[in-house]
């Protein structure tokens, strides 16, 4: 395999370049399973008396309302659900690297033209083999509907079918992301499942991933079933049940007391519950989301530079860590996580983790707002309102009067993208390429902040195109731009916390929280 992932370290590199068809898909999923996928000497999860019956894995997930088709999904719950029933060209280790998936391998035959050798004997859940020709459906698809993350492949200018186990990705320009994009959308389709179901597919997705989608009772709950032909080896694990459990204290409860085997996320302050609970572990890996403060730049006084700077000086990061998540976070520089591939740790130039009260007042003063108001919207999320009430509270010690202002997630949202807020507290959360936050700060990007700042675009459009030390250097010259200026405040990099059953073996946690790992896990 050429290696085109800069961000790899060299150990890295060469452990994956030396991985051959057969063991590719170990690090894209988890290690352990038998290849056979023989489950019958474990007992089941729901209390079975180890007379070898089949094995449930229940899972307490955040919201039940899905969109099972990978490129057009917009929240993030539905991820975790349809990445055990589809598998992708390329996918991400629970390292967060690119590995070869549906590929056996690929290459990078120029800068703007990359080639994948698919593995063969794979079949769609439907019994239909997966060919290169599914991949170039799915590219047309995902082109040809209104699917939101379509602006991933724009880049590409054709997709070609060399031959059944050959597929051929020609680009406009260079574009460095590449990779992490179609991780991010090319999870094949069967066409003939498409258009068989058509507006029910969403319902009845097929894929070709170690589980098959059975039933759905929206609101309620989901099951998945071990899939006997899948290429990897039938999971030990028969199957998935997704049980919808919006309030995170009946989640906990119900993985005390063995309703659940796994909860989705776990809050920070019920962490120190599953610690001290039986039978029952907290897993945590570094998370892939940032606290961030907003500022609008087309609010008076938040286009001033200085101000902005007085503001995030003003926060202290480390007791909204210490109280919103109980220290199951770290304070945070910059819009990369510091779980991410690029995260510049060497980020210098103002604003301790404690933050500086007199410097901050000082510096609204000399910059002629002393007397400065302002409004902050937020979600009605419990970190978010809290975050939110807590910079409240560090503002006014600096003179400040703030407000906050709870809105349900959507309207919180779609009110920022509007440019309809003064600062606006929340969080990103991706796992990826550092260019799919980077570049939101680009005036052509998401930019929430109405910055119009040509330097900032041209490194912007200069990270897309280069690859390897120059593009490394870019990245972190984009964080400490953006530190510098002060369009953010990001404030902290929580934990990605779930809770397990003692029960289950050789369940890998990924930084985002997908339960991949579960098509090489079992039940003891």
């Amino acid at each position: 395999m050429t290696d085109t992932d800069s961000w790899l370290t060299p150990s890295r590199r060469r452990l994956l370049s030396g991985l051959g068809a057969g063991g590719v898909a170990a690090l894209a999923g988890c290690s352990g399973r038998s290849d056979g996928g023989d489950g019958g000497d474990t007992t089941t999860s729901e209390g079975a008396d180890g007379d070898g019956g089949p094995t449930t894995v229940r899972i307490g997930i955040a919201q039940g309302g899905w969109d099972l088709i990978p490129a057009r999904d917009t929240d993030f719950v539905s991820n975790l659900v349809y990445t055990l029933v589809y598998d992708n060209v390329v996918n991400l280790n629970p390292a967060a690297e690119v590995v070869p998936e549906l590929a056996t391998d690929y290459t990078k035959e120029s800068d703007t033209q990359y080639v994948f050798d698919l593995r063969e004997g794979v079949t769609f859940h439907n019994g239909e083999p997966f060919t290169a020709g599914d991949v170039e459906y799915t590219y047309d698809w995902i082109q040809n509907e209104e699917n939101p993350r379509k602006n991933y492949l724009a880049q590409v200018e054709s997709v070609v079918v060399e031959d059944d186990t050959t597929v051929r990705f020609d680009l406009s320009q260079p574009y460095a992301p590449f990779l992490y994009k179609v991780h991010a959308v090319m999870w094949p389709l069967s066409r003939t499942a498409v258009e068989a179901a058509d507006e029910e597919y969403n319902q009845q997705p097929v894929g070709t991933g170690p589980f098959t989608f059975d039933s759905w009772d929206s609101g309620n709950r989901a099951v998945l079933s071990a899939y006997e032909d899948y290429w990897n080896g039938a999971p030990a694990i028969d199957e998935v049940e997704f049980r919808i459990l919006p309030e995170a204290s009946s989640k906990v409860t119900q993985l005390e007391t063995g309703d659940v085997d796994i909860v989705d996320t776990v809050p920070a302050p019920f962490a120190g519950r599953i610690q001290g609970a039986d039978d029952v572990e907290l897993i945590q890996t570094p998370g892939v989301s940032s606290g961030r403060v907003d500022f609008n730049t087309d609010v008076d006084g938040l286009g001033e530079r200085q101000v902005r700077r007085a503001l995030t000086w003003a926060i202290d990061k480390q007791q909204i860590v210490d109280t919103v998540f109980t220290g199951f976070a770290d304070p945070a520089r910059s819009v990369l996580p510091n779980s991410f591939p690029g995260y510049a740790e060497e980020i210098s130039d103002f604003n301790h983790p404690t933050g500086d009260t007199e410097r901050a007042r000082q510096l609204l003063a000399d910059a002629g707002y002393g007397d400065l108001s302002l409004e902050i919207k937020t979600s009605t999320r419990s970190e978010h309102r809290r975050a939110a009430t807590l910079i409240q509270s560090m503002w006014s010690e600096i003179g400040v009067d703030a407000s906050v202002k709870s809105l349900d997630g959507n309207t919180f949202f779609n009110q920022e993208l509007e440019g309809d807020y003064e600062v606006a507290v929340s969080n990103w959360t991706w796992l990826g390429d550092p260019d799919t936050l980077l570049y939101l700060y680009h005036s052509e990007g998401l930019n929430v902040w109405n910055i119009a700042d040509d330097e900032l675009d041209a490194m912007l459009e200069e990270q897309r195109r280069v690859t390897g030390d120059r593009r490394q250097q870019l990245v972190r010259d984009i964080q400490q731009y953006v530190y510098e200026e002060a369009f953010s405040a990001y404030t902290y990099y929580p934990r990605r916390l779930q809770g397990i059953s003692a029960d289950i073996e050789g369940f890998e946690q990924y930084p985002n929280g997908s339960f991949r790992s579960l098509d090489g896990a079992g039940v003891d």
